[in-house]
């Protein structure tokens, strides 16, 4: 049986913990990615182990909320967001009107490959 995908496979397209976000009054770091020439925070990720592949779920651009980028290379992050987010847009039970607050959207229709965990 082959199972069918039909995504584009981008392969190290994604920076990890490149934006800083206050949510729920703790700090978090979410992973980024670039596609079609917009930048997006990715708010959860779907991963498929059995295909080696990852693809963002939820996404917020990072262009339809305030932030800052941080001009400084060395900083551990490239972005950090200006409002905090709440917890329920990261365990799904966030409301329209609360996504539609945050510009949360469907994620584009990219995957990439899965970094192996080393034991």
């Amino acid at each position: 049986m082959t199972t069918k995908i039909d995504i584009q496979i981008i392969s190290d397209s994604e920076t990890e913990n490149a934006v800083q976000a206050d949510v729920s009054s703790r700090t978090a770091y979410l992973s980024s990615i670039e596609h079609d020439g917009k930048t997006f925070a990715v708010i959860t990720w779907i991963a498929n182990h059995e295909l080696g592949l990852k693809k963002p779920e939820w996404v917020i651009p990072i262009s339809s909320v305030a932030h800052q980028t941080m001009p400084d290379t060395s900083a551990p992050y490239r972005w950090r967001l200006s409002d905090p987010l709440p917890s329920s847009l990261f365990d799904g039970s966030a409301s329209r009107q609360v996504r539609r607050q945050f510009g949360v959207q469907p994620a584009p229709n990219i995957a990439f490959k899965l970094k192996r965990q080393h034991h």
